[in-house]
């Protein structure tokens, strides 16, 4: 019976040491977060990715060019690079392929917003026209072997600006993304879809 009463009094103690343990931390501190600009960039613009940053006109997508970061075009593949470091292989197939320390710095990019920790707001564009704005917007973002210019239409001003492509786009950029893409989803950043917004609300001037 003794016996009996001791181990719950142990117990009872237990349970209130871990619980008062846990009480004196205002919280769990968070995990730190993956550096999109120091850690995730220097992965995909190495050499192995590099039909992917040589700017030369390859048909594969264009993640950087000199020293400018194409983000939303690495965002918007955000669910490629996903199935690639969970057991998949490169989408472009050859023997590619991330470490696998690189391949947990991805994941965990995604898992954690996949966001970019660039210093600085959009860039303030007051009267954004196709051929200074969009145009490179879509050669960073949108041109690729299996996207536009390669198995896509090539979306050039005037197919861009027709009633039906306009929708299109308002659709997107009202979503961000999410929908109105007739080849599914895409991400966009706030900085892309405040340039588009605002081209279209002025009438898509040239």
């Amino acid at each position: 019976m003794k016996k009996g009463i001791i181990i719950v009094v142990m117990m009872t103690v237990l349970v209130v040491y871990v619980s008062s343990c846990y009480n004196n931390k205002e919280d769990i501190l968070s995990l730190p977060q993956v550096s999109f600009r120091s850690e995730v960039v220097p992965i995909i613009t190495a050499g192995p990715c590099g039909c992917h940053n040589n700017g030369i006109g390859t048909r594969a997508v264009q993640f950087s060019h000199a020293d400018t970061i194409f983000y939303d075009a690495i965002l918007s593949r955000v669910s490629t690079f996903s199935a690639w470091v969970n057991g998949g292989t490169h989408p472009g197939g050859g023997v590619i392929d991330f470490s696998p320390n690189e391949k947990t710095v991805i994941k965990k990019w995604i898992d954690q917003g996949a966001k970019d920790d660039a210093s600085g707001a959009c860039p303030v564009v007051a009267s954004p026209k196709y051929t200074t704005s969009i145009v490179a917007i879509y050669n960073s973002t949108c041109k690729g072997g299996s996207c536009h210019g390669g198995l896509g239409p090539v979306l050039d001003y005037a197919r861009l600006t027709t009633p039906a492509n306009k929708a299109v786009l308002t659709n997107m950029m009202n979503s961000g993304g999410a929908t109105g893409h007739p080849a599914g989803p895409i991400s966009l950043s706030s900085c892309t879809i405040d340039i588009f917004k605002d081209w279209i609300a002025q009438g898509q001037p040239q």
